[in-house]
């Protein structure tokens, strides 16, 4: 009875596997970080597990896990999703973007590692927890709707983006505990060069954040500029990336971020 047992389980588990598709991506880099003091090594991996299956009347269902090494450290789940998809859009639930950030695009990051400009323009984005998130694609026309199920919590988000050719432009507000914050971004592709901004405000706490991002590629090389506000608190960078082909790229940068200037260097690789 075990041995017919642990077969059909086989055959089963088999069959199941054979009917959906497993997708592994992933990221990895190594360089060098200047804090305003010291040099200091960065290095990281990311794998990217992607589960994906479709139901006999043409439902898509699947799951997204990411794990990451930083610096040596142990993997850690950065992200775990689950979802289900159809012609009334995708639901997803677990470690998901909120509905802002789904909507509002963010500022560049400069260099190898960001440098922290893109942080200061982005503190008053996507604020909002949530573990469950609706997204609803009509044309060039999306919307998002996220929450946190949680018992006892109220955060919510709602947000909507219009793309079109070589322009974007992404609205959102949501409820982060008492506070109620918009976002607003815009961007556009001319040719070579790409332009980007943001803004978003804590209408309660009267807080706010805003950026903008320039980047210009010629052949394998791009140049980007960055410049973000956090409540007074600014950042400004340079960043030039060179690519190598096959997913990788040598990058370097160059910052200010709150009077303490910053740089870095090193390759980023995509799998």
């Amino acid at each position: 009875m075990k041995k017919i047992l642990f077969a059909s389980t086989a055959l089963v588990a088999s069959a199941g596997f054979a009917a959906a598709d497993a997708d592994f991506t992933g990221a990895a880099g190594f360089g060098m970080i200047y804090d305003g003091t010291n040099w200091n090594p960065d290095y990281y991996t990311t794998l990217n597990i992607s589960l994906t299956g479709e139901t006999d009347g043409g439902l898509s269902f699947g799951a997204d896990l990411d794990l990451t090494f930083d610096n040596g450290g142990f993997g850690v789940t950065d992200n775990q999703v689950v979802y289900i998809e159809g012609g009334f859009g995708k639901l997803s639930v677990g470690t998901v973007d909120n509905a802002v950030d789904a909507s509002v695009s963010g500022i560049k990051d400069v260099g190898y590692s960001g440098l922290g400009v893109d942080n200061l323009a982005e503190a008053e984005k996507g604020t909002s927890t949530a573990n469950a998130l609706y997204q609803g694609t009509f044309g060039d026309f999306s919307v998002a709707l996220s929450g946190d199920l949680s018992s006892g919590a109220s955060d919510w988000a709602i947000g909507a983006k219009y793309a079109m050719g070589d322009f974007k432009v992404g609205a959102g507000v949501e409820k982060d505990g008492g506070n109620t914050v918009y976002a607003i971004s815009a961007g556009a592709t001319f040719g070579d060069i790409a332009l980007n901004a943001l803004y978003g405000r804590d209408s309660t706490a009267s807080n706010y954040s805003y950026g903008v991002d320039a980047g210009y590629t010629m052949g394998a090389s791009t140049i980007t500029i960055a410049y973000g506000n956090d409540d007074g608190v600014e950042g400004y960078g340079l960043g030039i990336s060179y690519d190598l082909g096959g997913g990788a790229s040598v990058d370097a940068g160059v910052a200010e971020v709150n009077g303490v200037t910053k740089a870095d260097l090193g390759i980023n690789m995509t799998f």
